[in-house]
């Protein structure tokens, strides 16, 4: 390095104060403008990002709603301690009569007329189409295992000639009976 020369005397031109105070405000805002872009570029992202989860959660939490029709019988329902046609039964019996009826159906048996014992809290007795007595099922087991169950003992019934039967009783699993 050699002494007596000043950094000036290198630049091709010397520079003035108020140049120097430009080309530092020049600095200064290309500074603050890239910080800007840098804060707004972060607020977009974080709002993007805010977007999306918000639709995924929104997605995730969406529950389809659905809404249940309880099903009515369509055969005639008789309690036998009036005699008469039953009117005030429980949700769970008619429900439970509507997919005994449904059931049958997918056997290929017909219902004519369901009786509500007596003396039976959980029983039912089932009139099917083609079968002179009735069918005691209980309203414990899954209606369409008391229709499948029944389809077998009557054709069991009707393999073995049988046709005075007065009841087929399928309220016990794995058992069937007759009188």
């Amino acid at each position: 390095m050699q002494t007596g020369k000043t950094i000036a005397a290198r630049r091709n031109k010397p520079e003035s104060d108020s140049e120097r105070e430009r080309v530092r405000r020049s600095l200064k805002k290309q500074k603050i403008l890239k910080l800007l872009a840098v804060v707004i570029l972060f607020g977009v992202l974080v709002f993007l990002s805010f977007k999306a989860f918000q639709g995924w959660y929104d997605w995730i939490s969406r529950k389809e709603e659905v809404i249940e029709i309880p099903k009515e019988p369509t055969v005639e329902v008789i309690d036998d301690a009036t005699g008469r046609r039953a009117e005030t039964i429980s949700s769970r019996m008619k429900e439970y009569i509507a997919n005994l009826e449904e059931e049958f159906t997918l056997v290929g048996r017909k219902i004519m007329r369901v009786r509500i014992p007596a003396d039976k809290a959980r029983e039912l007795d089932v009139e099917v189409e083609g079968f002179s007595g009735f069918i005691k099922v209980s309203i414990d087991r899954n209606a369409a295992v008391s229709a499948e169950d029944s389809d077998r003992m009557l054709k069991y019934l009707e393999a073995q000639g049988i046709t005075d039967a007065q009841y087929i009783d399928v309220r016990i699993e794995r058992k069937g009976y007759w009188k």
